[in-house]
């Protein structure tokens, strides 16, 4: 009954229509309202949706209290809305009625496209296919404008103007319900590029910007270069600001300066977090992002809490061997103390990350960890040295790696081990991790569903045979919330001093499965919410099992800042089990739970 709760109470938070949505008094003081278009439903529901875009942020509306100034107002809005769809004697009416307003309008004629010149001189004109529209189509302002985009895009990729100004001239005529379409090129000299300086560097390497740049003399001058080469030289995270200033023509050829600034290369961060099952933690990290002034950045960093506590430092080399490879070498140092185990490790690695296109990654890379690790009752403890070598392979279409609205990616990684002190300890670690992200801006609060789903198998050894350290454990702020961290999967029956038996700590297990849904909405630039519900377990088999889970699920409170949003999250196990799980977990955290 409480998952089902749960779930309801995720559907029914996106399954409430905007109307219903609009009346909350807390979150709109705006009259409602409604528009009407005789017999064209499409228009009808795109005015409907560009009205509440309107409506967001909009200053002017927030400061009238009389629903008749919001539907004057809008009334404006919509009669614009309506030229650029190519209805230019359209009329708009309104009437108010309970604080309600109503917007009838009538389309009248559609004007449509009689005529297409385009001035654009002779010697430019080779190769060009023309504009996205024909004469007949309707004279809508969005493919006007995509007109005056194809035939920019034309000559930035083929001719060397100085300047590229496209303009058009639409010419009305009422009586036939038709318009003249013109575009006009701007003259402009051809010119080539000569000589290209870079100024304002204090401590980056110039050549390692000179590299990147797509911008060499000699070549055939044009502006969308320049925008490219500013976008790379500000991908490479060194520089906070670029300008690009171009001199005046000489026999030809003109001279390009990026004129840049500099950022700060070093940073220092600090972060608190608090899991219920895990207590408050902090954290400390320094970056110098070019300390060898070709963009290498070095970071150290150290995480403490009461039942674990790391050190890690990680150099990484961008253009590695290749423009398209980045190196990254790390050592850490690392204590657990968990119920079941307490675990020592020293681990050293490097891994070559390769970009395969604009959204795909693969890495390889080898790791060596020495660790020393004790079991709950197995007396003694055990050393490993284990050498690793991780492959992986991910595809990341989000907008963001803190907050993603939209977007999706798809991890996977295959880990073979081999203890170099006993070559018998052999085992494969394979983990996939898929995640969606899908917004819709156009309806109130910005509703963000959001799927995350992981699934790992270990195989070679059995149970016992695997470091505890390396097995899958389930639970807690990043896996299953509402179960203690780690708490999820295998638990041993130990047998207690009078004869009777209960169930040990979780021992962890060799397969895991994990699935998580959240609904996330904006009531503010900086304000938002989350119902979630997540599912998740561990198996001493080596066989992921989506029917066996655990669920948890809860609300949280985010608050968004320019780096990424606070989350507080709490949450409820569903199937609570006796002497073993709270009433509630809380999570506090930087950054969404995925």
């Amino acid at each position: 009954m409480r998952r089902i709760f749960a779930f309801l109470l995720i559907t029914l938070c996106f399954a409430l229509p905007s109307q219903r949505l609009e009346a909350i008094p807390f979150f709109d003081q705006l009259p409602g309202f409604k528009v009407r278009v005789e017999g064209d439903r499409e228009l009808q529901e795109w005015l409907d949706d560009e009205l509440k875009k309107l409506r967001k942020g909009n200053a002017v509306l927030k400061s009238y209290e009389d629903p008749r100034d919001v539907a004057r107002y809008e009334q404006g809005n919509l009669q614009k809305l309506m030229r650029s769809r190519g209805y230019y004697d359209a009329s708009v009416r309104h009437s108010v009625s309970d604080g309600k307003i109503t917007y009838r309008v009538n389309p009248g004629p559609l004007y449509l496209i009689k005529s297409i010149s385009i001035n654009m001189p002779e010697r430019l004109r080779p190769g060009f296919s023309g504009v996205p529209l024909s004469v007949g189509d309707p004279l809508e302002a969005e493919k006007v404008r995509a007109g005056v985009k194809a035939i920019e895009d034309f000559l930035h990729q083929n001719a060397c103007l100085l300047t590229v100004d496209v303009s058009y001239q639409a010419t009305i005529i009422r009586s036939e319900a038709r318009a003249r379409l013109v575009y006009r090129v701007a003259p402009a000299p051809e010119v080539a590029v000569g000589e290209v300086r870079i100024e304002g560097l204090s401590t980056i390497d110039e050549d390692f910007l000179r590299d990147k740049l797509p911008v060499s003399s000699g070549d055939c001058f044009s502006r969308q270069k320049l925008d490219a080469a500013r976008l790379k030289l500000l991908r490479t995270n060194l520089i906070t600001s670029i300008n690009s200033q171009v001199s005046e023509p000489y026999a030809g050829q003109v001279d390009v300066t990026f004129v840049v600034k500099e950022r700060r290369h070093r940073t220092v961060r600090l972060g608190v977090g608090y899991y219920s099952s895990e207590g408050a933690g902090v954290s400390a990290g320094w970056e110098h992002r070019n300390v060898f002034h070709r963009g290498e950045k070095i970071e150290i960093e150290s995480k403490v809490n009461p039942v674990q506590q790391s050190l890690k430092a990680q150099l990484t080399i961008p253009q590695f061997l290749r423009e398209d490879q980045n190196l990254a070498s790390k050592i850490e140092l690392s204590n657990e103390d968990r119920d079941s185990y307490t675990a020592e490790s020293l681990t050293v690695g490097a891994t070559v990350f390769r970009t395969l296109s604009k959204h795909r990654t693969a890495s390889v890379g080898s790791e060596l960890k020495f660790s020393r690790e004790e079991e709950e009752g197995i007396p003694g403890s055990e050393n490993y040295q284990l050498l690793s070598v991780p492959l992986g392979l991910k595809l990341d279409t989000t907008d963001n790696i803190l907050d993603a609205r939209r977007g999706a990616t798809a991890a996977l990684e295959l880990k073979p081990y081999i203890d170099v002190g006993d070559t018998d300890i052999r085992f494969l670690k394979t983990t996939t991790v898929l995640t969606g992200y899908k917004t819709a801006e156009a309806m109130r609060f910005e509703p963000t569903v959001s799927l995350r789903v992981k699934a790992g198998v270990i195989s070679g050894l059995n149970n016992f045979e695997l470091p505890a350290d390396e097995r899958f454990y389930a639970g807690g702020g990043g896996s299953v919330r509402g179960y203690a961290y780690q708490s999820l999967g295998p638990r041993p029956l130990l047998e207690e001093p009078d004869g009777t038996f209960k169930l040990g700590d979780p021992i962890g297990g060799r397969a895991l499965s994990e699935i998580s849904l959240e609904g996330r909405l904006r009531f503010s630039d900086t304000w938002g919410g989350v119902i979630f519900v997540d599912g998740g377990n561990a198996y001493a088999d080596p066989s992921p099992n989506f029917s066996d889970l655990y669920w948890g699920a809860g609300i949280g409170v985010r608050y968004f800042t320019s780096f990424a949003p606070l989350r507080l999250d709490v949450a409820f196990p569903l199937d609570k089990r006796d002497d073993l799980d709270d009433d509630f977990q809380v999570y506090v955290s930087l950054g969404q739970a995925f």
